[in-house]
């Protein structure tokens, strides 16, 4: 959608990619944003600007921004515009005078490095316009995935394995020789999933992940799956339900389709059981996470026309005593937050769990006489549960349903960011610990 100057009020606070016009409709410039409203928005406002962004600025008559699901989508969307129209002021901002590609080798421990030039011998993804944009997907890829850049003749761990972006790392698991042969398939399989993720097979490296968390819970390894589940939700907040660049591209409206379906399939599907809702503009979702009972945290993260709208989230430090009772965390938080009168009510509350846990929040609803539709994501079966007359209905929905879609993406983020929170909370306590 294009905008004038003037609208710039209008641009969605969505991830995605911008583009700067001339008057003459002359593209000048293609970039990337985790808020478009807010990047955007900082070229006009902002006063620290170098020259050739003042010169940019002064050109500029015409934005259009295309909303996408997730940053990977805007990485790969903008370096798919750039590598297209080369607009002027990306190539005068190119930080090289090549295109780049990522370069995958073919070697008993894979690297994963850049090259300006492809060859026979190892495996190319790209070319990319710019070192910078290849940095940004790597960054994200080895958060999940970590491998090894350092050369194989080291003898010592990386500096990266110390911090868990290679791991195992080549040069310390050749020392294991009890646990050799695992930790080498676990690197390898890392370098598969990263390939599959550059080749674009987002379902395969999900299905894998699935599959390997699946077994470990079954071994009892809960740690193990534990693990998988966090690489599962870190991908799902990565590739958020991958569309490729030539999909936004064929149609730039394609996000705001695919968010409004979402909505409108959800509120058929509560509409029998709420007959008084009208719309899914505004969705809440909590999430609990401790380990034990210990420092334990909710989330509160909020939705707006199926988009995140961190200006809303909230967190909990839950205060009761510290024995595991998640029902009790839940019915705390959900105290507090209806507290805050100052706070608009959503149009639902979600929450991650089945029938306890969504009695648990509907007993505080109640005795505060609040009129707001509340339905759980149920982890086991992924069903949606709905109270309805004193009992709880089941909503078993297919795994492309798009209502189901919505809840999982609500559920997921709540998820992260209590973990996040918790995390950071251990972290704190180790610390004074050893103060």
């Amino acid at each position: 959608m294009k905008f004038l100057i003037n609208q710039l009020k209008n641009i969605p606070s969505f991830a995605g990619i911008y583009k700067f016009y001339t008057p003459e409709n002359f593209l000048l410039y293609v970039g990337k944003a985790k808020n478009l409203k807010n990047r955007v928005n900082s070229y006009f406002t902002d006063d620290e600007k170098d020259s050739k962004t003042l010169n940019l600025i002064s050109k500029i008559k015409y934005i259009e921004s295309i909303p996408v699901a997730s940053e990977f989508e805007a990485l790969l969307l903008e370096a798919r515009l750039i590598k297209q129209y080369q607009p002027k002021y990306n190539v005068l901002w190119k930080d090289d005078k090549h295109y780049i590609y990522i370069k995958i080798t073919k070697e008993k421990f894979p690297k994963v490095l850049f090259a300006r030039k492809p060859n026979l011998q190892d495996e190319f993804f790209g070319p990319f316009p710019s070192s910078k944009i290849v940095k940004d997907i790597l960054s994200y890829i080895r958060s999940i995935f970590p491998f090894c850049t350092q050369n194989e003749k080291s003898k010592r761990a990386c500096f990266y394995h110390h911090i868990g972006l290679c791991n195992p790392c080549p040069a310390a698991l050749v020392k294991d020789a009890k646990n050799y042969r695992l930790l080498y398939f676990m690197y390898r399989r890392n370098i598969r999933h990263i390939t599959e993720l550059l080749h674009g097979e987002i379902g395969k490296v999900k299905k894998h992940i699935l599959n390997q968390m699946s077994v470990a819970s079954k071994n009892l390894n809960y740690e193990e799956a534990a693990v998988y589940r966090d690489k599962l939700t870190q991908l799902e907040y990565l590739t958020n339900h991958y569309t490729s660049p030539e999909s936004y591209l064929r149609n730039p409206k394609l996000l705001t389709e695919i968010r409004t379906n979402e909505e409108k399939e959800l509120l058929e599907i509560l509409k029998p059981y709420y007959p008084k809702i009208t719309k899914l503009n505004h969705i809440e979702c909590y999430d609990i996470s401790n380990i034990s009972g210990k420092l334990t945290t909710g989330s509160m993260v909020t939705f707006r026309m199926g988009e995140p709208d961190k200006n809303y989230y909230r967190r909990f430090r839950i205060k009761r005593q510290s024995t595991p009772d998640d029902f009790a965390s839940l019915s705390e938080m959900m105290m507090r937050r209806l507290s805050h009168s100052e706070w608009n009510y959503p149009d639902l509350f979600v929450i991650d769990g089945g029938k306890p846990q969504v009695a648990s929040l509907l007993k505080v609803i109640n005795s505060l006489e609040v009129k707001i539709p509340i339905i759980g994501l149920a982890k086991l079966f992924e069903e949606i549960v709905i109270p309805y007359k004193g009992i709880f209905i089941k909503a078993s929905l297919p795994s492309n349903s798009a209502a189901l879609n919505l809840v999982k993406r609500l559920r997921d983020e709540a998820h992260r960011f209590a973990h996040n929170y918790h995390s950071l909370l251990r972290i704190r306590h180790v610390m004074s610990a050893d103060n």
